[in-house]
């Protein structure tokens, strides 16, 4: 039986795939950097990530997140070696996409310094990325989110309130009525635990 001998791609034809405009080229890209070029794609990825140039950081991204599990320590390690924004909230991205399609116990105590950290900032992207990186993390982020729909960034309140309906747990309806009957709580917040209560009764 003849065996097709495998042909490895160079580096730089493995690039070109990846700025190509079609994102199924793209993934192509990821899969023989994942294969051939680990190493030598993952110094070039990870500069991409303080890039301005959107389209490059996502496909950054997306291609290191395609790495999975494997990766989760180097990128906590870059987030905080990396004091600019972008690159920080590249990482968190990554670990967004890296925990929904992995289970990512084995590095709980990481992403959590990780969350500590990130939740201090303020701006829009940062609070929705984290919040979206404890929805993905699962039911071991609800006691986060529950401190989170108290909190007095309305944004990070709304969107932790959002994640933890999403996550469909049985302590939840009890939580959102204590969350409503909270007159310190902002009534922005208490009017959306009253209407998840009230769509879960209809159900």
């Amino acid at each position: 039986m003849n065996i097709k001998k495998e042909i490895k791609p160079s580096l730089k034809s493995v690039f070109e795939e990846f700025h190509h405009p079609n994102p199924n080229i793209n993934k192509n890209a990821f899969a023989d950097m994942h294969r051939f070029w680990l190493k030598e794609s993952m110094l070039i990825l990870i500069e991409n990530l303080a890039s301005t140039n959107i389209r490059l950081r996502r496909n950054s991204i997306k291609a290191i997140a395609y790495f999975g599990k494997d990766i989760v320590g180097n990128i906590v390690d870059l987030f905080f070696d990396r004091e600019d924004q972008i690159s920080r909230l590249s990482c968190i991205k990554i670990l967004v996409i890296v925990a929904s399609r992995n289970d990512l116990q084995d590095f709980r105590n990481d992403i959590q310094l990780v969350i500590n950290t990130a939740i201090k900032d303020e701006t829009a992207e940062m609070v929705l990325t984290v919040v979206s990186l404890l929805r993905q993390i699962g039911k071991a982020s609800i006691p986060c989110l529950k401190r989170l729909c108290r909190d007095g960034n309305l944004l990070r309140a709304k969107a932790s309130l959002t994640a933890l309906i999403e996550l469909k747990e049985d302590s939840t309806e009890k939580f959102l009525k204590s969350i409503y009957y909270d007159s310190s709580v902002d009534k922005l917040i208490r009017d959306c635990a009253l209407e998840a209560l009230t769509l879960n009764d209809k159900t």
